[in-house]
């Protein structure tokens, strides 16, 4: 449900901002969010049809295309998967931010980057750049919340 809210929100604000404005993606910060405190091979499985669900719906959307946040969206949930899945969860420590960081990162690199790789054009590298941007507040709030997580759960 919290997705359904996040994709919402998403949605609006860049209704909001008239699509001239990239907005963060915090469907897939949520999504990443989510993986990095659970193990269970269905919540993989979960993640990926998430992903793939949500991109869908943005595609259809906004880009008009499907297929280019479909593919970037499953892209970031396979590499989280994959990174994060190879550390033990007793590694999982307090030191591990900068790759949480690095992993939150991905999640609104990759999916934005691909129809700009894609389809090219000189308008879409600055539309990039300023996602990449306004994402930095919301990868620090899901950074606090997720240090403020990690600290409840050693208690």
């Amino acid at each position: 449900m919290i997705l359904v809210i996040l994709w919402l929100i998403q949605d609006f604000l860049t209704v909001l901002s008239g699509g001239g404005m990239q907005i963060p993606g915090l469907f897939m910060l949520g999504i990443v969010y989510r993986l990095l405190f659970n193990d269970d091979s269905d919540v993989n499985l979960w993640a990926i049809w998430s992903a793939f669900a949500g991109g869908i719906l943005w595609d259809l959307r906004w880009i008009g295309i499907p297929g280019f946040f479909t593919l970037g969206n499953v892209i970031v949930v396979l590499i989280l998967v994959q990174v994060w899945g190879s550390i033990p969860p007793q590694g999982r420590t307090g030191g591990m931010f900068l790759l949480v960081f690095i992993l939150m990162e991905i999640s609104q690199l990759i999916p934005p980057m691909l129809p700009v790789l894609i389809l090219g054009g000189n308008t879409g590298w600055s539309f990039f750049l300023l996602q990449q941007f306004y994402s930095l507040p919301a990868i620090g709030f899901s950074m606090y919340l997720y240090s403020k997580r990690l600290r409840n759960s050693a208690k």
